[in-house]
C-alpha cells in the first residue's frame, strides 16, 4: 500500500514540477512525459530506498544466556 501512496504523490508531485518548469520557461507543459519521468524516477527511488535501509539495517544477535532466562 505505501508503493501505491508513493507512486500517487510522486505524480502529482513530477506534474506540479512540470508545471513550475514550463512556466519558467514559457513553454506548453507536456503532463504525459512529465508524470512518466517522475513515475520511473520515483520507482527507481523506491527500489534504492528498499536497497539501502535494508544494507544498513542493524543486526540482532541473541545470546544464549538471554534465551536461557525467558
Amino acid at each position: 500500500m505505501r508503493y501505491i501512496v508513493t507512486f500517487f504523490w510522486t505524480a502529482i508531485l513530477g506534474a506540479v514540477i512540470g508545471y513550475i518548469g514550463s512556466a519558467l520557461q514559457n513553454a506548453h507543459a507536456d503532463y504525459q512525459q512529465t508524470i512518466i519521468v517522475a513515475l520511473v524516477t520515483g520507482s527507481i527511488g523506491a527500489i534504492a530506498s528498499y536497497f539501502i535501509s535494508k544494507a544498513h539495517a542493524p543486526k540482532v544477535v541473541m545470546d544464549s544466556d538471554e534465551d536461557e532466562e525467558a
